[in-house]
């Protein structure tokens, strides 16, 4: 190509080149030089951790998904708060190592979803399961190979628990059902799925229970809880069974501490089904 007519020091984009000592068509000059910017000191470990922000009393970013774990096996409860905290709309705010602990520390600190690691729900934990869901907290149950068996995925699922998933699931899917908890939907695994399917459609799959629910109460304990499931106050209960109102309170307490139930309306249904020809 033929360059003649260019200016010197012009590029074929017609761009002036500068003369060497020169920026922006200034002379570069003890005057005019910048200082160098002073470099950033690297810790001595890498990057320091990203800090999250904290919820603390009295206030909770409204975008902030506020997440607890309870998990036993340090590595990788370790793993979880990782991927979670690189997350920019998610804080882990607290760890636990068992379930009553995770309990307590959820009022503590507003806690939205408690993941939860299905061996510390199961068998006598169940009863605290039940409590921490019907609180504003949903939970997430990670099973483990093997923990997948289809009456303790139901009993879990009917304590009021909408997230279940394998604990092999990877780092994106954990992140998706924490998000979906959040948003007050479920997160379950197809197979948490199709067994509730099978136990609600085939009646074969359910196991028939020894012994009917009202018979681990003792006589008095069964008329006080059939009055309350025909609707009648403490204070009417007192009346047709001739007891004091603090006696009525005392039976009424200890029949449904037996039964597991936490209310009254629970208790009522709890005497229906048990006194049905079905039951």
């Amino acid at each position: 190509m033929d360059h003649e007519g260019l200016a010197p020091h012009t590029t074929i984009s017609g761009l002036r080149q500068r003369e060497p000592g020169q920026t922006g068509g200034r002379p570069i000059t003890n005057e005019t030089a910048r200082p160098p910017l002073p470099r950033r000191p690297v810790p001595p470990h890498g990057p320091a951790r990203r800090a999250l922000p904290r919820p603390h009393a009295g206030h909770t970013p409204t975008s902030l998904v506020c997440v607890l774990l309870c998990e036993d096996q340090e590595v990788f409860r370790i793993g979880m708060r990782e991927v979670l905290e690189a997350q920019p709309d998610m804080a882990v705010v607290a760890e636990t190592t068992h379930l009553p602990e995770a309990l307590e520390a959820a009022d503590g600190c507003r806690t939205q979803v408690v993941v939860v690691r299905q061996g510390l729900v199961a068998g006598a934990a169940l009863p605290l399961l039940r409590t921490l869901c019907s609180r504003d907290t949903a939970v997430l149950v990670l099973a483990e190979p093997g923990t997948e068996s289809e009456p303790e995925v139901v009993e879990i699922l009917q304590a009021g628990v909408r997230g279940y998933l394998p604990r092999r699931s990877d780092a994106q899917r954990l992140v998706d059902g924490v998000r979906a908890l959040a948003r007050h939907e479920a997160a379950l695994d197809p197979s948490a799925t199709d067994q509730l399917v099978q136990y609600l459609t085939d009646p074969q799959a359910r196991p028939a229970p020894a012994v009917r629910a009202l018979d681990r109460l003792t006589e008095r304990q069964r008329e006080v809880a059939e009055l309350v499931a025909q609707g009648l106050s403490n204070e009417e209960i007192a009346t047709r069974l001739f007891l004091s109102l603090a006696t009525v309170k005392s039976h009424l307490t200890a029949s449904m501490r037996r039964l597991d139930v936490r209310t009254r309306t629970q208790l009522a249904i709890l005497v229906n089904r048990d006194s049905s020809p079905a039951a």
